[in-house]
């Protein structure tokens, strides 16, 4: 059981080889053949192809600035303009980002396809406690405002672009806040072989 929060501080932030952008990794889980799961936030400054990552499956949200296009993914380009709406893709998709107008920062999670089952959900917190579920993995990011997470005993207090990291913990999670904190709650749990 582990208990993690992780603040921008500890994000380990690296340069696209493109120069096209930045990504700040926020945590991730590997095995012996690589990567299991990942969240990240990308700092797209221009327009230019995505990464492939092979056997990985994507849910990629807005945070800031005024939207994406997404060319490839389907007959038409898929437009990220609204924040916090999740968009699922696959990983080996060849695309092309095309900002709308200017800089944009996104929230993205990859989980190793046929082995992470991944569920993800945007939530509004207001001043009566939401009780949540916990899964073998929860991660909760802070988008907006500061959330009040209690674990039994345990009370943590999350600001904006911190992440709370729940490693096998039991039972629930209770969540509340003052000024309706804006959070992407996340599951993971392994897929059953």
């Amino acid at each position: 059981m582990s208990i993690e929060l992780i603040t921008p501080a500890q994000w380990q932030t690296q340069r696209w080889q493109n120069g096209g952008g930045i990504t700040h990794q926020l945590c991730r889980q590997d095995d012996e053949h690589g990567m299991l799961w990942r969240l990240s936030i990308a700092e797209v400054a221009s327009d230019g192809p995505f990464s492939r990552f092979d056997n990985i499956d994507r849910i990629i949200l807005l945070l800031t600035g005024e939207g994406f296009s997404l060319h490839g993914v389907g007959a038409k380009p898929q437009v990220l303009d609204t924040p916090l709406m999740p968009f699922s893709f696959a990983g080996e998709t060849a695309i092309h980002c095309t900002l709308l107008k200017g800089a944009v920062r996104d929230f993205n999670l990859m989980t190793r396809r046929g082995a992470v089952q991944a569920q993800l959900q945007v939530l509004t917190i207001g001043k009566a406690a939401q009780t949540l579920p916990l899964s073998p993995q929860t991660l909760i990011y802070t988008a907006s405002g500061s959330v009040n997470a209690i674990l039994g005993a345990k009370h943590i207090t999350l600001q904006a672009q911190h992440t709370l990291s729940l490693s096998n913990e039991a039972g629930n999670v209770q969540l509340d806040s003052s000024d309706s904190a804006e959070v992407i709650y996340i599951s993971l749990s392994a897929k059953p072989g």
